[in-house]
């Protein structure tokens, strides 16, 4: 599939302001479309209908289903905790990656940049989203990032994702969200439905 956007529904005014600094100092700039990579039951059937050979930001639990080239999470204290060893699994596939977190925190060696930039509401893949703008990739294709019900791509349970009350509290942060829903697409699911795919 060749890359093609699909018109907005409607016209957003974007107003905002972009911290594009990271803590320590972030050495490139990217650009062209990048894929955040959800960790939902999508994941792989959203990955081969989207664009092949893009840069992959993979976030939590899809480090350890798909080689990306960046890793985030919200939480980066799980990237090497018991439950989620996410470094070690994206190891499996290569070594050449960057590991970033949203708010900094010190002593943890193992996170190469936090961007206070990528912080909010929305959880970690809404703040991968951001993290691919800051990084100057445009525009951003989520892939398993349907925020709808439903199990990790590796067919594990997902406690939070069977939660009515956190799916609303997720879809209400990133509908309220939006400047930063210019330039993102989404393959699958409710975030389909809000932001457009690409055709």
């Amino acid at each position: 599939m060749s890359l093609v956007l699909c018109p907005r529904r409607t016209n957003v005014v974007v107003t905002r302001e972009v911290v594009a600094q990271s803590t320590p100092p972030y050495p490139f700039e990217h650009n062209g479309p990048a894929i955040v990579a959800g960790n939902a039951w999508c994941l792989h059937e959203d990955l081969a209908k989207a664009s092949q050979g893009l840069p992959i930001i993979a976030v939590n639990g899809a480090a350890g289903e798909i080689k990306a080239g960046f890793l985030y999470s919200k939480h980066p204290e799980r990237m090497v905790e018991r439950g989620g060893y996410w470094i070690w699994r994206q190891q499996r596939f290569h070594t050449n990656f960057t590991v970033h977190g949203s708010a900094f925190y010190e002593n943890m060696p193992w996170v190469d940049y936090f961007w206070e930039g990528a912080r909010g509401g929305g959880g970690s893949g809404w703040g991968a989203r951001k993290l691919a703008t800051l990084l100057g990739f445009d525009p951003v294709i989520l892939c398993g990032m349907p925020l709808n019900p439903g199990n990790y791509a590796s067919g594990r349970l997902s406690k939070l994702m069977k939660n009515p009350d956190v799916i609303d509290n997720l879809r209400r942060e990133i509908e309220d969200d939006i400047d930063w829903h210019e330039g993102v697409y989404s393959m699958s699911g409710w975030t389909r439905e809000l932001l457009g795919e690409p055709c």
